[in-house]
């Protein structure tokens, strides 16, 4: 499992995708995370992934045997064990940060600067987009 080639350009651009999009399955992965994977991409929440991963692998245990060590490491190599809640941390921070500016972007634009605080809260009641 590999970083998608241009997160540092949408990490500037805040254009992230999904924690789970922006990891790219390669070929090998799927012996291991089979039933995570749905149409080549990851089809759960990242970290119900890495919960997973870490239990069924046993990746915290120290008294593994010689063949569930080679997994072990096996899994380490493959999948970003310790980077994942770093990407998940970005996207879902810009994910907020689009749509809080949205937000902020749709109350300007129906307000004026002499509204006052009344005229303003009706701009939030049902029909006017912001939360219907």
């Amino acid at each position: 499992m590999k970083l998608i080639p241009n997160f540092a350009e949408l990490l500037h651009e805040i254009k992230l995708p999904s924690p789970e999009k922006c990891f790219l399955i390669e070929v090998g992965d799927e012996k291991y995370i089979e039933k995570w994977i749905r149409d080549g991409e990851i089809a759960c929440d990242l970290e119900t992934l890495f919960e997973w991963i870490n239990i069924e692998y046993k990746l915290k245990k120290n008294n593994l045997t010689n063949k569930e060590k080679q997994i072990s490491e096996d899994i380490k190599k493959r999948f970003p064990i310790d980077q994942w809640r770093v990407i998940k941390i970005f996207s879902d921070h810009q994910k907020k940060y689009r749509y809080y500016k949205k937000a902020i972007q749709d109350v300007k634009n129906r307000t004026t600067p002499r509204m006052n605080e009344q005229a303003i809260m009706t701009i939030f009641s049902p029909g006017w987009g912001i939360n219907t």
